[in-house]
């Protein structure tokens, strides 16, 4: 059974979160030929100060922000 544990900001929607899920599923399981079934995904959420980027300590979240653009840019 895969494992896949995802840190992130408070501040997403339950919608969004399932949106992610379901994505991950996905692309895990085409990645590892695991099931979605096998699959075991825990989301934990933090305040931004909890999170800390280039020695910089993040904001907290707000959808739409510029400095979460920027990091999604990176990440391609």
């Amino acid at each position: 059974m895969a494992l896949i544990s995802c840190d992130m900001r408070f501040g997403r929607t339950d919608e969004q979160k399932r949106k992610l899920a379901a994505g991950l599923l996905q692309v895990i399981s085409e990645a590892t030929g695991e099931t979605r079934d096998d699959i075991f995904l825990v989301f934990r959420e933090g305040r931004g100060i909890n999170f800390v980027e280039h020695g910089e300590h993040l904001p907290e979240y707000v959808e739409g922000a510029a400095n979460d653009k920027d990091l999604i840019s990176r990440l391609k």
